[in-house]
């Protein structure tokens, strides 16, 4: 029996984000335009404050990235767990699948970013993270409802959520290193040069964001897939055999 690992799950989506970049890309692209477009229609001159400017440059991304996030991820579950498999699928099936799985993603992401409101909710939030994390995949491989699939989540996590904590822990120490290498410049510039450079500054800094949420879809289809195998002797080949 193959142990869920978090380096193996890291390796393993890794590959599939790298043989499927180009379809996932394109999918992030379409589901992301409004935050782009946003980014580009949206005039710094007009702000009457700096905090003004880096809520709309910045605050107000995020929340839209990571909402928009919890559509993208159970659209790439079919097609992840049928790489797994060695076989490739249409990108339009997958999303039609991943259907499924957007009503949990959507509680998670509210239950989470409501107890990162409360003081000390972020143990909170991490914990509840790390027993759903596989919810979206749950409910579009094993066509269960959203409450249904957040205890299906519960039980396969059940003795490796410290994997899981691990294992996103590793991926959002990768996003702050990626964001550091040009936040951190950006700050130091005169005020002149942050207003002229503000639209670019932020089309990277949403972008970097839709990556990581992306790869992030991409680790819990994966850690799915290892887990109904940890933990059920299911393969990947009968995983993928279950939406025929």
């Amino acid at each position: 029996m193959n142990e869920f690992r978090i380096f193996r799950a890291l390796g393993l989506a890794f590959r599939s984000w790298f043989n499927n970049f180009i379809p996932f890309t394109l999918v992030a692209a379409v589901l992301y335009s409004p935050v782009v477009i946003w980014i580009l229609t949206w005039n710094p001159s007009e702000a009457s404050s700096l905090e003004e400017i880096l809520d709309k440059a910045f605050v107000w991304p995020i929340y839209l990235i990571i909402g928009l996030s919890t559509l993208l991820a159970p659209m790439m579950t079919y097609r992840v767990i049928h790489e797994l498999n060695g076989t490739k699928v249409s990108m339009l099936t997958s999303i039609k699948y991943g259907m499924r799985g957007i009503m949990p993603a959507i509680i998670l992401a509210v239950i989470t970013n409501v107890l990162q409101l409360v003081p000390g909710g972020g143990i909170g939030a991490a914990v509840v993270t790390c027993m759903w994390f596989v919810a979206a995949p749950v409910a579009v491989a094993e066509q269960l409802g959203p409450f249904q699939a957040l205890s299906r989540s519960s039980e396969l996590t059940k003795g490796r959520r410290w994997g899981i904590f691990g294992l996103t822990l590793l991926i959002g120490l990768m996003l702050i290193g990626m964001l550091t290498v040009w936040i951190v410049p950006m700050f130091e510039k005169s005020g002149e040069d942050l207003a002229a450079s503000l639209t670019r500054s932020s089309l990277l800094f949403v972008g970097t964001m839709a990556l990581f949420q992306m790869f992030t879809g991409i680790v819990e289809a994966v850690s799915y897939a290892l887990l109904r195998q940890d933990k059920d002797g299911v393969t990947h080949d009968a995983l993928a055999r279950v939406f025929e």
